[in-house]
This record gives C-alpha cells, structure tokens and sequence, in this order.
C-alpha cells in the first residue's frame, strides 16, 4: 500500500512498487552496499544521476511534514535502510512503541529517499 501525507509518500514493507516514478527514477543507480542512515537525493548532473547522503534533519523534516504530531522518540530512531539496486528493500529498527514501525519514505519535491519510524495508520 502506498499512503501519501502532506506531498511524503510511504511505501509500505513487504511490497514492490516498481510501477512507481519513484522506483522507476532508481533504475540504474547502483546504491551497493553504501548505507544512507538518514536516506539519500537522487539528483541530475550533466545527464548523470547521482546520489547524495541526507542528513538527520532532511529526515526530521520530512517525517515532521508528513506526520506533525509524530513523537519525538520516532524521528531520533535511525531506520535501517536494507536497499537494492531498485529501492524495494524494507526498512527496519526498532521504533518507539508498537504504534509505529519502520516504512520507506519518498519526497517528490526533493527527490529524497529515507526509512523513518512512521505512526501505523
């Protein structure tokens, strides 16, 4: 399932999304075994696409657009972003209370990609 709040989509686990833009926008990128703790931007460059880490609070922010009343224990848990070549791993950690798990995350605005504890709907 895939749920958007406020221009955040969330990616539900155990689903593949490869008809999705955002999925789609990956092909080619090879993301190896580099991890991205607070996710990454995929952004053009002389016709090239390229990859830059985010931070902890590109990650705040988008949690904080999506979801403004998330516990502030939830944005300083660091999902662990289990990704692919095509981003259609799962995330996982252990988030606060049983309210919230571990969901990919995507900003169209920005092209950023990121996990983060979201509240379950």
């Amino acid at each position: 399932m895939i749920v958007e709040r406020n221009g955040i989509v969330i990616f539900t686990a155990k689903e593949r999304y490869e008809d999705h833009p955002a999925v789609r926008a990956l092909e080619g990128v090879s993301l190896g075994d580099v991890r991205f703790p607070f996710g990454f931007f995929l952004v053009e460059d002389n016709g090239k696409k390229v990859v830059i880490p985010g931070t902890a609070e590109d990650r705040r922010q988008r949690l904080l657009t999506a979801f403004p009343d998330i516990l502030p224990e939830a944005l300083a848990v660091t999902c662990d972003v289990h990704l692919s070549s095509d981003w259609n791993e799962v995330c996982s950690g252990a988030c606060p209370s049983s309210l919230y798990r571990c969901e990919r995350l995507y900003d169209d605005s920005s092209h950023y990609y990121a996990c983060g504890c979201v509240p379950i709907w």
